[in-house]
């Protein structure tokens, strides 16, 4: 969905429709819906509302009891059938159980009306507010609100191939809603009506309508040879304030189509409308949006891509609409602004995902209203590890591509898709396995907890890269990935290398740098999920004829120490400061260390000899 800015309106819609509204009923149907022919009566000066669904539905198998979600809220008014009314029927929770007037065969074409009314006030879907003194009604359906104001089979994976909206409103207003805008006729009194005709398979919770006293500021694309008609509806108080704005989405339009393929809706419109929500609602060919800022309205327009024409199959893969989504806005970020900028927003999506040690990308709790659109996790870390694929690839042209394939392949265009799906889908594509990409990064929880010791070797510019990784929650005990380090000289010499991380312990070497190296800069870029615990550029160069070795390094389980002289004393600590280990009056030119029982990670060990005192770092492992 759409809730990029999305803390406060997560906030108002929890506070509005309770903190963890829950899933409604699932219904297991013998027939799938074709059509809907909605036909609403909203008045924003009004609380109540009513309508007719009609629904068209091919039979899947014999069918004489017809079940359709209807929230409680609803009053169901009439039934016809062929004309006939139906007045058998039963209420349970969600459903509406209709007894037919007879069998229907399997492989039938039929369809049935069902009248409805029903009040804001108990609707969690349908809404009445205000703008600058004048009424608003405004309707969302995601994740399944929908038949809390129209009946409908309210799930996640009947996708209708067509859509007729009527609404019935005060003339002095506008009403918004999906597809191209065929009409606007008196209905005497006062009234209008609105049709709006959508001919691209949508799913329930992606229909909306608004009715206000919108003002229009529209635009224009050519995508494919195609005008593409812009049509925003916006309060007429505030449009000055984002028309600016509202310039750049044609621009926006073109960047994701040479991307991701045409904008899938070219053969009816984009746009958007105003609605009093904190966020956005990715309606489409029309989002709902509480504001025009960039960040919001590139996240709305990309769902028209990701989500819209591919959506996700079950909310527990809700990361690969809401990830991508906001990809796509640092994705634009990087092309307008440049990389610096893009930097920055991927460094203010690790701060805040890593602010918490655990939490998927993939939803566990899929009837949670709020766990499904936690913004840490399936926006933030959905987007994140929609950037490791990127990183992992390293070839934009492939990354590119390959999303390109996935938004147009047949099996998943206009249709659903899993997390399942889109592993094999990309183990296709790239002939690689990405089995510990999803078991680490999507399925698994937490992020990467990184120690780094550079050693340097006396008397050249040769490196030893030393990684040392815990996992931040138990379920991913240490996380494969590409690390980059730059490497930074005294003479302003920068190189960055990438080092592929498949073990909690790992040690590079690092020689083909032309300059002598004096800092460090682990992960440079932003680009891995992760923490640095510590970062040791070790500038006591490791004199290979010291007077004092110590060994192995990295260790397991018993560290040796060497010296040609008496050692009096060590103490070792770790990269905080506290001691772990200490041992005086030694007087010995050898000495071991267990260090079995020791957590994994750097530590610092001072030897105090007869001659001076030395400190050394090495890992454990």
């Amino acid at each position: 969905m759409r809730r990029y800015i999305l803390l406060f309106f997560i906030l108002t819609f929890s506070f509005v429709f309770s903190q963890n509204q829950t899933e409604g009923t699932q219904l297991d149907t013998d027939y799938k819906p074709v059509y809907y022919r909605l036909e609403m009566n909203l008045n924003p000066y009004q609380q109540d509302f009513s309508g007719t669904t009609t629904i068209h539905f091919n039979t899947t198998d014999e069918l004489s009891f017809f079940r359709i979600n209807a929230r409680p809220n609803l009053n169901i008014q009439s039934i016809s059938y062929h004309q006939t009314t139906i007045s058998s029927y039963t209420r349970a929770n969600d459903v509406l159980n209709i007894t037919l007037p007879e069998m229907l065969p399997a492989g039938k074409l039929d369809s049935i009306s069902i009248s409805f009314s029903g009040s804001s006030a108990t609707s969690t879907g349908l809404t009445l507010g205000q703008h600058n003194g004048v009424p608003i009604i405004e309707t969302i359906a995601e994740p399944w609100h929908g038949s809390s104001w129209w009946v409908c089979k309210d799930d996640l994976i009947d996708k209708v191939t067509k859509l007729d909206v009527y609404v019935t409103h005060p003339e002095e207003f506008k009403a918004a809603s999906n597809g191209m805008l065929k009409s606007v006729t008196s209905a005497g009194n006062g009234m209008s009506v609105t049709h709006w005709q959508h001919n691209y398979a949508i799913p329930v919770y992606l229909v909306g309508i608004a009715v206000t006293n919108y003002a229009e500021y529209n635009n224009s694309v050519v995508i494919g040879g195609t005008t593409v008609p812009i049509i925003n509806y916006l309060y007429p108080e505030t449009m000055s304030n984002w028309t600016d704005n509202l310039d750049q989405v044609p621009s926006h339009i073109e960047f994701l189509s040479e991307k991701f393929g045409e904008y899938p809706y070219k053969n009816e419109k984009y746009g958007h409308a105003q609605w009093n929500r904190g966020g956005g609602m990715e309606h489409s060919t029309m989002s709902f949006v509480g504001s025009f800022s960039f960040n919001l309205v590139v996240h709305e327009l990309a769902h028209m891509w990701f989500g819209d024409k591919v959506t996700c199959a079950t909310w527990h893969d809700i990361w690969l609409n809401e990830g991508f989504a906001d990809y796509c806005t640092g994705l634009m970020t990087e092309f307008y602004e440049g990389e610096q900028d893009f930097k920055s927003w991927k460094s203010a999506r690790v701060q805040d995902i890593t602010s918490q040690n655990g939490g998927s990308v993939y939803n566990p709790d899929a009837e949670s209203e709020s766990r499904t659109f936690n913004s840490r996790l399936t926006y933030k870390k959905g987007s994140m590890v929609v950037h490791l694929i990127r990183y992992m690839m390293n070839d934009d042209e492939l990354f590119y591509q390959t999303f390109k394939n996935w938004i147009d392949d047949p099996e998943f265009a206009w249709g659903y898709a899993d997390t399942e799906d889109l592993k094999a889908f990309l183990e296709a594509q790239t002939g690689n396995d990405w089995t510990d990409y999803f078991n680490d990064w999507i399925y698994g929880e937490g992020h990467p907890i990184f120690n780094i010791l550079v050693d340097k070797t006396s008397g050249s510019n040769e490196l030893t890269v030393h990684f040392s990784q815990s996992g931040s929650h138990s379920s991913v005990p240490y996380f494969h990935t590409p690390f980059e380090i730059e490497f930074r000289g005294s003479g302003s010499q920068k190189e960055t290398r990438r080092f592929e991380i498949s073990a909690q312990q790992q040690s590079f070497e690092v020689n083909d740098l032309g300059f002598n190296v004096t800092s460090i800069v682990p992960n440079p870029g932003s680009d891995v999920v992760c923490k640095i615990a510590s970062s040791v550029l070790n500038t006591d160069e490791l004199d290979l004829d010291s007077e004092i070795k110590i060994y192995p390094n990295p260790v397991h389980s018993l560290l040796n120490i060497e010296s040609g002289v008496r050692i009096r004393q060590i103490e070792i600590t770790d990269v905080s400061g506290k001691t772990v280990y200490k041992k005086s009056k030694i007087n010995q030119n050898q000495f071991e260390v267990q260090t079995r029982n020791f957590p994994k990670g750097i530590y610092i060990i001072q030897i105090k000899t007869d001659k001076k005192l030395q400190t050394k770092k090495f890992i454990k492992e």
